[in-house]
Order: structure tokens, then sequence, then C-alpha cells
């Protein structure tokens, strides 16, 4: 029989490789996971996927990109079978695109559209996917010159997708351009916003190709902030697909992981998953995956999960079970856990629970399982800080106190910080300026909610879910407790 001690030290080794960072994991296929609510975000067709940070849309990005998790994907998505991808915009540094140097240069000279059908003329032409392409474009080394042919040119750069796209047609394959971490296009919020509109607004005009198609992953809150003003938008808001993680998924991304942890590890934890689940695993070229009829739900998953846990948060039941907990205690006011958040926890609760429970009843103790909501919580508040580091800086003015409060405590800390009002917020979105008088303290509030990072109860009070709550040191009356 398998020691508690034994399961701990597998599951240590199973989850030590999950990046805690803001590091971008690549995908592999023994990590990845795809939720049924995801498969229409994958689809070659669907051209608009919003989501927020650390929900995975790098992750899916890079795992179109990948051939082997294309081809397990293409099981469910034949679409995706006889697809080149390449990629029109990310945070990797390359010579398909501009740098974020030459996009603010160039932003400066020419419209966001002629600046985006540039790349995606140059996606065409380094890939070698049109055998007609006019000479003298071949031998333009920098991004001003190509993009001025292209501004001053505009029927013979059609011509050249017209005849891509026939091309790709004739050989039965298409083109996938992604565009991916587009907050980072620009240095400031309005040139952000103006590139972001332009590649909206090319990525609608290639929607009438039938085999060139764009794929395009934006930030929920910078997705908000767009107009969508220009004819026929509503056809991209209409087919967005947001990326969302239910609590069942994200205890089906943690067994994924779990049951293809290395040698003994993996054994030990896909023993303890056929306990629950018998026959729904299968393996494939040494990758465990799940059985195509299993269907994940809370009902199998809870008590799967309390094989590891036990059923209780506590020494009865007034404190709750884990598997709701520890989901819950890790979502915005939303009510969106994000999967980096939550296998952050989980990794830091199988490491705890080795270091100080080793002879606990279960492998993961309650107490590791708050303790992981910590790491996650700061984790998560690191993050923050770096999208919205005015909010960070509001928050991070309330150390101490608790919540629930009245926002009158709120903006009495909010106001001694910033005595001649919101508007000196540093780098506070410009777009947002105009709305701000020095007595606006209550749309800062209002914005915080927007982005889960705070919520107005029913009584009025102001309130932190335990994601930031414990990460930006605030207290509440029988909560996690956060640290000193």
């Amino acid at each position: 029989m398998i020691s508690v001690h034994e399961i701990q030290t597998a599951l240590v080794q199973a989850t030590e490789d999950i990046l805690t960072s803001t590091e971008y994991e690549s995908p592999t296929l023994a990590t990845f996971y795809a939720p049924q609510s995801h498969i229409k975000a994958l689809r070659l067709y669907t051209q608009l996927v919003v989501g927020a940070r650390g929900v995975g849309k790098t992750f899916w990005s890079e795992a179109l990109q990948n051939k082997e998790v294309r081809g397990v994907l293409g099981k469910r998505l034949p679409e995706l079978e006889n697809v080149y991808v390449v990629v029109g915009y990310s945070t990797q540094n390359s010579p398909s695109y501009p740098s974020l140097d030459v996009f603010s240069s160039l932003i400066k000279k020419y419209e966001p559209e002629s600046i985006w059908r540039g790349v995606l003329l140059y996606c065409i032409i380094y890939n070698n996917l049109c055998t007609t392409i006019y000479e003298q474009i071949l031998h333009i080394e920098s991004w001003d010159e190509r993009i001025a042919w292209v501004a001053q040119h505009p029927e013979k750069v059609d011509r050249i997708f017209y005849n891509a796209n026939q091309e790709l047609l004739t050989k039965e394959k298409k083109l996938l351009v992604i565009f991916d971490a587009l907050d980072r296009v620009a240095k400031t919020w309005d040139d952000i916003d103006q590139i972001t509109d332009g590649l909206l607004r090319t990525a609608l005009q290639f929607s009438t190709y039938t085999n060139i198609k764009t794929k395009i992953f934006l930030r929920e809150d910078h997705c908000n902030r767009l107009s969508f003003s220009f004819p026929d938008s509503s056809k991209l808001l209409s087919s967005k697909i947001a990326l969302e993680w239910t609590r069942a998924d994200l205890y089906g991304l943690l067994w994924k992981r779990l049951c293809n942890g290395k040698r003994k590890s993996g054994e030990i934890l896909r023993d303890i998953f056929c306990t629950v689940i018998p026959h729904g695993l299968e393996e494939n070229s040494s990758v465990w995956f799940f059985d195509e009829y299993l269907r994940l739900n809370d009902d199998i998953l809870r008590p799967l999960f309390h094989k590891l846990t036990g059923p209780l948060m506590g020494k009865d039941k007034r404190r709750g079970v884990p598997y709701v907990w520890t989901v819950s205690h890790l979502a915005d006011t939303l009510q969106q856990t994000s999967p980096r958040s939550f296998l952050a926890a989980i990794r830091s609760a199988c490491a705890d629970s080795l270091q100080r429970y080793p002879d606990h009843t279960f492998p993961i103790h309650y107490e590791s399982i708050k303790r992981g909501v910590l790491s996650a919580s700061d984790i998560r508040v690191n993050e923050m800080g770096e999208d919205h580091p005015w909010a960070r800086n509001l928050l991070q003015a309330l150390r101490g106190m608790n919540v629930p409060c009245l926002f009158t405590d709120v903006e009495s800390k909010w106001r001694a910080l910033y005595p001649d009002g919101p508007m000196t917020l540093e780098q506070y979105p410009q777009h947002m300026t105009a709305t701000l008088s020095p007595k606006s303290w209550t749309i800062i509030r209002d914005q915080l909610a927007k982005l889960g990072f705070c919520v107005t109860l029913n009584d009025g009070r102001f309130n932190i879910p335990d994601l930031y709550r414990v990460g930006f040191r605030l207290g509440r009356r029988g909560g996690v407790k956060p640290l000193p």
C-alpha cells in the first residue's frame, strides 16, 4: 500500500514544473488540456478571443503553433489538420513583425491598417505561400520602407493576397495568422488602442478570404475599452469567444498534469485517479490522455480531489470542503478563477504539506491549501501591478484595514494619498481621465469593480475578494489571514 508520504512526494514531483511567475509556459502533449468551452475559441473561423490575465490566451496561441498539439486538437477540430500557422504579433521578437519601438515609430507616419496589411503581406512572403510576388518588395529590409510600399500600392497588395488565397485553395491548405499580446504593441494606451483598432478592421476585411484566416487574442479589459465603431464591427463582436474556466475545467487541467507526472510520481497518481474513475485514461506515445468518452464534471472530480485532501477544510463542516473552497477563494469579483492562480496554489500546497505535515491522514493538508492561496494571491497582485499600476497603488494604501468596510473609510485613505484627486493617479489610462474630477473616487471604485478587484455589497460596503485581499495584506473576520 502506498503511504501518504509517498503520495506527497509524487505530488511535489508532478507539480514542481508549474510556472508560478509571469513567464509563459509552452504547451506540450502532457500539459495541455482543452475544456469543451475553449474548443470554439480554437476554431479556425473564430477571429476574436478574449480573456483575463492568466486564463490561457498566450498558451492557446502557442498551442496552435505546435504541430503535435494541433494534431491532437484535430480529433475534435478537423479544420486544423491542413493549416499553416504563423504569428503576426506576440511577445517574442521576430523579423516577421515590427518590434514595439518600430511600431511606435510607424504609427506616427502610417495608418494602422497599412501597417497590419504589411505584416500580413510579409507573413505570406516569409512562408513562401505565394509564387507571384512583385520582385521589388522582396529586397526591402526596413519596416518603414515596407509599409510605405504597401500604402502606395494597395491594388498590388490586394492582388498578392488574392493569389495567395487561390494557391492555398488549390493545395487544400489554409493559413492562420495569430495575434497575441497586443497590450504590448506600443508604449501608450492611445497608441495601443489605435493599433489594435486597425488590426480589427484589417481582420474583418480578411474574413472574406476562404483560406487566409486571422485569430486575435485580446485581454478582456483591453477589448472592453475599444469602441468597435467601424462598419460591420458587430460581426466581430457577435463571434467573440471568452476564455473562461469552470471549477471542473480547473480540476481537469490539474489531473491531466498529475497523471502525466514523471516516472514513479505519474504511476502513483494515475492509480489514485483510476480508483475513482476506472478506465478513464488511455496512453499514446507515453502520454496519458483522458478517455475520449469521459466527461469530467463536479460529481466525478470532487471525490477524486478529496482522495488527496480529505472532505473538510478544517475540523468540521463549517469551513467548507476543499474542492469548492480552493477555487472560490481564488476567484475575483467576477467569479472567475484563472488556471495560473489555481495551479500556483496547488503547487504551493503540495510542497507545504510535504514539508509540514508528512504524517497527516491525507496527502494535502487543509492548512497548506490556505497557504497556497496566500502564495497565489501574491503572484496575482504582482501581475495586477504590471497591468494596472494605478490600481495596485490604491489597494496598497488600504493595507491593514479589514473588509468589508465603509467606502468613506477607503476614500479617506485615497484622499490622503492623492490630495489633488484621482486625476493624479500614476499611469491611469488616458482615455479615462476626461471623466474625472477631484471628487471622482466613486468612478475609480467602479473602474476597480469592472476589473474584478473589488465589489460594492448590497448594503453599500466596500469589499475585496480573497484573491487580492490577502496579497494586499487586508484582514477579514473569519477569512484567510494575510501574511504580516
